[in-house]
């Protein structure tokens, strides 16, 4: 397999620990570089919502222990945001997660169209 960064797109949920995993296993196998990002809106608090500042220092301890930086950008073009940061980190792979009600458009299949140059591991 190519050499391949992963990105890995966390909100401040605890469940998102899966996704870094997942995401270090791929940056493994391609001997990629593995990133974690976290984009807030900056109309909203960074952390809206109790838990969330626990959750992500959590996120930050796996991250770390999986060997990715974690970057936490604060913008309201989260779409946008998620972009750049693909193509400034040169990443191949995307790993992010998908509501289980999935039913049609969302922001995944955006970001699909802005970045399909991409692979999409969607769990």
């Amino acid at each position: 397999m190519e050499n391949r960064n992963v990105l890995v797109c966390v909100t401040g949920q605890l469940s998102c620990e899966r996704l870094i995993v997942a995401g270090a296993r791929f940056a493994a196998a391609s001997e990629g570089t593995l990133y974690v990002l976290h984009v807030a809106r900056a109309g909203n608090r960074v952390l809206g919502y109790a838990n969330e500042a626990e959750a992500l220092e959590y996120l930050l301890g796996v991250s770390v222990s999986h060997g990715a930086d974690m970057m936490v950008i604060k913008n309201d073009d989260v779409i946008g945001t998620i972009a750049r940061q693909a193509r400034e980190h040169g990443v191949g792979v995307l790993v992010a997660g998908r509501a289980a009600d999935y039913k049609g458009w969302d922001m995944l299949d955006e970001l699909k169209l802005r970045i399909p140059d991409v692979e999409f591991e969607i769990l």
